[in-house]
């Protein structure tokens, strides 16, 4: 049922957020049956404020009630995804260019291994990631496991 729900509410949701000028990151569905959450984790450029997602909820909760989604759940909320959320799609990587992360990815012959470095760019697929050394290396999305920013301190 998760999936579905997830699928319906961002096809029905994500364009008018984009209308809108911010992005649906992920639709979230959390809890037991009796306190189900839907959750939508929305990215705006320049960042997200609390007026921001009490706009969102005015824009897209009368959407989500004639379509009688909400129905199915005890809460609904808006927030931002947090700098801890993974990367994992292509935008989740240009939303994140100039920040320095740490990719776990397979290579050619199956084995894992991490890479760290700064995003400089997303082509065709491809992270363009600048590591310490000066070297840039590009990762194929698709071959990403797991990536994370990396906070400097």
């Amino acid at each position: 049922m998760s999936a579905g729900i997830d699928r319906t509410v961002s096809n029905i949701i994500a364009p008018l957020l984009e209308r809108e000028g911010y992005e649906l990151v992920a639709v979230e569905t959390i809890g037991n049956r009796k306190k189900q959450i839907l959750r939508l984790l929305i990215h705006k450029q320049g960042g997200l404020s609390v007026q921001d997602c009490k706009l969102v909820d005015q824009t897209v909760r009368p959407i989500l009630e004639v379509h009688q989604i909400l129905d199915e759940f005890y809460q609904f909320e808006i927030a931002s995804p947090g700098i801890d959320r993974p990367l994992t799609t292509s935008r989740d990587f240009q939303r994140n260019i100039g920040r320095n992360v740490k990719i776990e990815t397979t290579s050619p012959n199956g084995q894992l291994f991490e890479v760290q470095g700064q995003v400089k760019n997303v082509i065709d697929g491809c992270i363009v990631l600048e590591q310490a050394s000066g070297n840039r290396t590009n990762i194929d999305i698709s071959q990403v496991c797991k990536g994370y920013i990396q906070l400097v301190w």
